[in-house]
């Protein structure tokens, strides 16, 4: 049977509360060494008018930062989307913009797939059904049909101008990033001290960044 990729993740409930740890550790000034490939999407849900606050995984791909997702709340950065991003214990204001291409979105799993090696069905919180490795054309398939994403985040300057993805001046550089010059660094706002919002909140699928399979 050729490979299949299909998304694999815990049972709702289990989703749920390890989501609601991560907001409380990831909220933390020091969060630790898990705050280096986890943070806090916060945003706007476009239909309920509700602050969100979901734990998710970050990946850099080139010059770019993204969240790979196969949850619903994907949909609220349809043509891009403002919100914050709190990342090893800083808070600063974003731009997420979900990729509407199948052709890019499959490339980018399968970068990610081949980079993490062992790691990357939990990294990704997917499985391989069948036999052997997957190829494009397998996660061109769960694009289609299982729905997994990418969302890209664009740090906004404070002055408001133009996003910018600097993925490279963030995360440890890759051979896809050795190419392309670092950008500047943008100076970042603290972490508010009041409570993260208690408002019902999506389940993520950064649940398997901390689970035991």
């Amino acid at each position: 049977m050729s490979p299949v990729v299909v998304r694999d993740l815990p049972a709702g409930e289990e989703r749920a509360a390890a989501d609601a740890r991560m907001r409380e550790l990831l909220s933390a000034p020091a969060p630790g060494p898990l705050a280096e490939r986890l943070v806090l999407l916060h945003f706007t849900g476009r239909r309920s008018g509700r602050p969100y606050t979901v734990p998710a995984g970050v990946h850099a791909l080139g010059d770019l930062l993204v969240v790979a997702t196969g949850s619903g709340w994907r949909h609220n950065f349809a043509g891009g989307s403002a919100g914050e991003l709190t990342w090893r214990g800083q808070r600063r204001p974003v731009r997420f913009t979900l990729v509407d291409d199948v052709e890019r979105t499959a490339h980018g799993y399968l970068e990610l797939y081949r980079r993490y090696g062992e790691a990357a069905p939990r990294r990704l919180g997917i499985a391989v059904r069948g036999e052997g490795a997957p190829g494009l054309e397998a996660f061109r398939a769960a694009v289609t049909r299982q729905g997994l994403s990418l969302v890209e985040v664009a740090h906004l300057p404070a002055d408001g101008g133009a996003p910018t993805a600097d993925a490279t001046s963030q995360a440890p550089t890759t051979a896809a990033s050795a190419s392309h010059a670092p950008t500047t660094p943008i100076p970042a706002s603290p972490v508010p001290t009041s409570p993260v919002p208690t408002s019902p909140v999506p389940t993520s699928d950064a649940v398997n960044e901390r689970t035991s399979r």
